[in-house]
């Protein structure tokens, strides 16, 4: 598997910009690793994914109308991109990365939403809005989901607030998270279990209510679960 990843490492770092994964390609690069989503289950993904299709209209299926208006989504950390490679047709994507691989391998699986428009991705993290005070002129999003890990530190040297600064990964993306969270919009949060954290606890850093909870029955001891907070 150390093999296999990193010689999936050098094939996309030397990928031409313009590159178009091919079907095999993809399925080759959907094995690597090294990447914070790996072991998300797709069991997962598509509960939340049909979860959400029952609570936003531009996501349900009503009679025979034509592809309904977009849904915006942003991705604090998207790993390879693999909740989002699940996401409905009419999402409109921008996912952030920090690591080149992971992000190269994020935009070949939305390949074909970045060329209908409907994807943009960067090397950043959302740290980098909190750098100056001022972020009211900061997008907001219908969904904004973020998967912490406890490694994450990258954030703690950018924002401008230190008590901020000082939280842990998990407190961190979800109280910034839900600032780019629309009226009514949703924050995901896909997380390991953690004890240390209770759920009130987790409501007051975002400033929002959790509507639902997910978790992999499948994958008990090797999985995320997901909360999903509403504004």
């Amino acid at each position: 598997m150390v093999d296999e990843n990193l010689n999936i490492e050098k094939i996309i770092k030397t990928l031409p910009s313009e590159f178009y994964a091919s079907e095999y390609d993809l399925s080759y690069y959907k094995r690597y690793t090294g990447c914070d989503d790996f072991i998300l289950s797709n069991s997962l993904i598509k509960d939340i994914w049909k979860w959400f299709a029952e609570q936003i209209v531009n996501y349900s299926t009503i009679g025979d109308k034509n592809l309904p208006s977009t849904v915006s989504i942003m991705h604090t950390n998207s790993g390879a991109g693999k909740i989002l490679d699940m996401a409905p047709e009419n999402s409109n994507i921008t996912a952030f990365n920090l690591d080149y691989v992971c992000k190269r391998i994020t935009d070949l699986v939305c390949q074909d939403r970045e060329n209908k428009g409907m994807f943009f991705s960067a090397e950043r993290d959302i740290s980098q809005y909190f750098a100056i005070l001022n972020t009211d002129t900061s997008k907001k999003y219908n969904i904004v989901i973020t998967q912490p890990n406890e490694a994450m530190s990258f954030y703690k040297s950018v924002d401008n607030n230190k008590k901020i600064g000082d939280l842990s990964p998990l407190e961190y993306y979800i109280k910034r998270g839900s600032h780019f969270v629309n009226e009514n919009g949703y924050l995901v949060v896909l997380y390991s279990p953690n004890n240390d954290f209770t759920k009130s606890n987790l409501e007051n850093l975002a400033g929002m209510k959790i509507v639902k909870e997910f978790k992999d029955k499948k994958l008990k001891y090797l999985s995320y679960e997901a909360l999903i907070f509403k504004k």
